[in-house]
């Protein structure tokens, strides 16, 4: 089967961490036996004119690993006229498309992520070339009321249009049909892949001393660390022998540090900066839990990415980690509650000794790896190429 994926946004270079995700699904499908492609527009903010960027001398292709990947890279000269950046975002797509098409071939399936711009730009294109249309949503703006009404009128458009509509987590699903009622019972649960490289052995350390805790996101408001890190402070004048790493950077990162080295714990605070996709593994093999404290979150992959490594985790239930976390995983706590990350990583503490990695790792890889990914959505593509076919076998 032929596969173009259309993302709303992707890594740009082998460093960049942004839409990861999605390079790991174009490569699931790819080992899993499709031809796939990737048509990758971008719109760089005009503030930007005249500087280096880590995207200059974007490449427009590469053969990455297998996937034929197309970028096209154009300034948003209409920020805040509605529908102007959407427009730009459409017509890089359109051209991306037909070169695509002119050296690869018309896909059988055109697969957008995120509704805004992906999604809206794919639903115009699948249906002026003739191709099926599949929309993945994976955005915390709905949950947070971030999208203008002429961005929602567009993820309108691409749910209407979509001949499958996929949600990362059940509880995007749901908030979805709630907020679009056309798509009520039209959502399917397929969740994000974890990449193979969190399944192969990792070489680390030997795991000794304070048990190490880690926090891997974007330091912003609404991943939650300001709550971690005063539970955290509880947990170190309770006498536990503990480190928190928090790995990541983001414009609430000074105020972190700040606050570790007022609550007199920055001593046990390590603060890591960015990590590259690759080093996260090593990472998770030289601590012993993870923690997602975050206000938001339509799936959760780093905690996911932590039980295919074996680690327990403690998330709190906002959005995706409910569909993730399960029994003997480690603990669901609410969003913004200081206090019930204390508890949660009070207990981990407790039952660190009883902890099965292995058996956590390989109950997330039958959910979250690769092929299991790639199994579930090929499953879905194939009843959208061959109805008659599913129909007959039901």
């Amino acid at each position: 089967m032929h596969i173009l994926l259309l993302p709303s946004w992707y890594p740009k270079t082998p460093k960049d961490v942004g839409g990861v995700f999605f390079r790991d699904q174009a490569l699931a499908l790819h080992n899993y036996g499709h031809k796939v492609g990737v048509i990758a527009p971008s719109l760089r903010s005009l503030r930007t004119l005249g500087k280096s960027t880590a995207e200059s001398g974007l490449l427009e292709y590469e053969n990455d690993k297998g996937i034929h990947t197309y970028r096209k890279e154009v300034f948003a000269l209409l920020p805040r006229l509605p529908y102007g950046t959407y427009w730009l975002f459409k017509r890089v797509a359109r051209v991306l498309l037909k070169r695509y098409i002119k050296e690869n071939g018309k896909p059988d399936i055109l697969h957008a992520h995120a509704a805004v711009f992906g999604g809206a730009a794919g639903a115009e294109l699948a249906e002026e070339f003739g191709i099926p249309l599949v929309l993945t949503e994976h955005s915390t703006g709905f949950a947070r009321g971030v999208y203008t009404n002429w961005q929602l009128k567009l993820t309108q458009t691409a749910i209407g249009y979509a001949s499958s509509c996929i949600a990362v987590s059940p509880s995007l699903g749901a908030l979805l049909a709630e907020q679009f009622p056309v798509s009520d019972g039209k959502w399917k649960w397929i969740p994000n892949v974890v990449a193979d490289r969190f399944s192969a052995p990792i070489e680390s350390l030997e795991k000794q001393g304070p048990v190490k805790f880690l926090n891997l996101a974007l330091m912003t408001e609404k991943k939650g660390q300001r709550d971690l890190i005063e539970a955290f402070v509880k947990l170190i004048n309770g006498g536990a022998n503990a480190e928190l790493w928090l790995a990541g950077d983001g414009p609430i990162r000074a105020e972190l540090e700040a606050r570790a080295e007022s609550s007199g714990v920055s001593d046990r605070v390590k603060f890591l900066g960015l990590v590259e996709p690759d080093d996260v593994p090593g990472l998770l093999g030289k601590v012993d839990v993870m923690v997602v404290s975050s206000h938001y979150e339509t799936f959760g992959v780093v905690a996911a990415e932590a039980l295919m490594a074996g680690l327990p985790v403690v998330a709190t239930r906002c959005g995706g980690p409910e569909c993730i976390v399960g029994e003997g995983d480690g603990f669901l706590v609410p969003p913004r509650d200081p206090e019930a990350i204390f508890r949660a990583m009070s207990m981990v503490l407790e039952k660190m000794p009883r902890y099965d990695g292995e058996l956590i790792a390989r109950r997330a890889k039958e959910r979250f790896a690769g092929k299991a990914i790639a199994k579930m959505l090929t499953s879905e593509y194939e009843s959208l190429l061959n109805p008659d076919q599913l129909h007959a076998s039901s």
